[in-house]
């Protein structure tokens, strides 16, 4: 299986997803749950899960090429900062030991 067929796999499983949080949706308006505490959790909980899928939705076609990534100005790009050079760790004196902190313990 290519990588073109896996995104469209899970592009289909999304608007599957999709469209049965909108079919939640519509399903607690005609049975009139609205406002009760079965119509809140079911409106909650068709809206997450519709919202999840669309924002993997939108992050599949974006990354499949699918939505236009726009471009910065050329000039507005500032150089990249040189990194600096590394620093040499100083070296430990006898006086930096770990102490113990209970009596009879150590060397």
């Amino acid at each position: 299986m290519t990588k073109k067929h896996g995104a469209l796999g899970l592009v289909a499983i999304c608007l599957v997803i999709l469209a049965l949080s909108v079919s939640g949706l519509a399903f607690n308006f005609l049975t009139r749950l609205n406002l009760d505490l079965d119509g809140l959790l079911l409106i909650l909980s068709s809206l997450l899960m519709g919202l999840l899928f669309l924002i993997m939705l939108f992050v599949i076609a974006k990354d499949q090429g699918w939505i236009p990534q726009r471009h910065k100005k050329e000039s507005a790009q500032a150089p990249a900062p040189k990194p600096a050079a590394p620093r040499a760790a100083p070296a430990k004196s006898q006086s930096e030991e770990p102490v113990s902190v209970r009596p009879g313990e150590g060397k």
